[in-house]
């Protein structure tokens, strides 16, 4: 799986987060592209990563199904 895939699999903040910082947008940018405090993004960004992660490793083992992602 690729990484726009399973970025599209993650709940939509984390995947717009993401998604923003892919397109090089700097922390702050992302705030207000969000609705967030600049202090909240570093956060959020963090919890999306490993969300990602758990996503490519799921999928990498071939134990990633239709339903995994409502759970992560």
């Amino acid at each position: 799986m690729d990484r726009s895939t399973a970025i599209d699999r993650l709940p939509e903040a984390y995947a717009a987060a993401l998604r923003l910082q892919d397109e090089g947008h700097d922390d702050k940018a992302i705030a207000a592209r969000l609705g967030l405090a600049p202090t909240a993004v570093g956060p959020l960004l963090r919890v999306a990563a490993a969300k990602l992660h758990k996503i490519l490793a799921a999928a990498d083992e071939g134990k990633l199904s239709l339903n995994t992602a409502s759970s992560i």
